[in-house]
């Protein structure tokens, strides 16, 4: 059996794209997983594909903005598979990207969703695990490692991220609690077709510069099974593929 079966996990986000993919491939592994998503038909769908597959899931309606929403989750996966070891904070969004010409922009959602949730999720998070510990894997994005004009508060949220996930490395020895940030590239999802328009993400899928949620989710696999990765941050881009990075500002003696 595969080292991580057995197991259980909470996916956020997990109606579609990344999640998906995400959910699936712990499914493969044996783990028990709660599907959650805002979006209920979209949870449904990536259940039902894991069960068609012989995995172990459940669908669990999540607004990861409410503090009952997601301790539901949680509790859902006790209550299902009997405990809870892995969670994956991947739920977000992109946002108009108006904050400076439109008042009434989604800016503060993007904030609300791509930041505070990831905050909010994992405080859950650490007193809902089990007295061995788990690990908690958040997604973020390049962005927030290279800013990009286009997308300032995007941008903003994700480092908000890294510099979140990085700052719990102790974690680790002090509850057994591993918590570690993926930055993909552009990846091939309905969320980034419908930000970046079709037209360039097909410009992007001939010129292989694009990456699959698989990929993804195959990086959230090794991350899970390695028991070194603590407070680490990681980018992933179609080019150069997997990278462990160090955002720490180097100081000029």
């Amino acid at each position: 059996m595969d080292a991580l079966g057995g197991m259980a996990a909470v996916v956020s986000g997990a109606g579609s794209g990344i999640g998906r993919a995400i959910s699936t491939a712990l499914a493969d592994r044996g783990v028990g997983v709660v599907v959650s998503d805002v979006d209920v038909d979209g949870a449904q769908q990536t259940t039902d594909g894991i069960r068609a597959s012989g995995g172990n899931a459940v669908s669990q309606q999540c607004d990861v903005t409410s503090s009952a929403d997601l301790k539901g989750a949680f509790e859902r996966a006790v209550r299902e598979f009997g405990r809870l070891d892995i969670v994956c904070n991947n739920a977000g969004i992109g946002g108009d990207n108006a904050w400076l010409t439109d008042e009434n922009s989604d800016w503060k959602r993007v904030i609300e969703i791509d930041l505070v949730a990831v905050i909010d999720a994992t405080r859950l998070t650490i007193d809902a695990l089990g007295p061995e510990g788990g690990v908690i894997i958040n997604t973020s994005s390049l962005i927030g490692l290279y800013p990009m004009a286009a997308a300032p508060i995007y941008g903003a949220a994700k480092a908000g991220v890294i510099a979140f996930t990085r700052s719990l490395r102790s974690l680790a020895e002090e509850k057994g609690i591993r918590v570690n940030a993926i930055c993909p590239e552009v990846v091939d999802t309905p969320l980034a077709e419908r930000g970046m328009g079709r037209e360039i993400m097909n410009e992007l899928r001939q010129a292989n510069t694009v990456l699959t949620p698989d990929q993804i989710a195959e990086l959230v696999i090794e991350i899970i099974a390695d028991p070194t990765r603590a407070g680490e941050i990681v980018q992933i881009t179609a080019s150069d593929g997997v990278q462990w990075v160090d955002p720490t500002p180097r100081i000029r003696s």
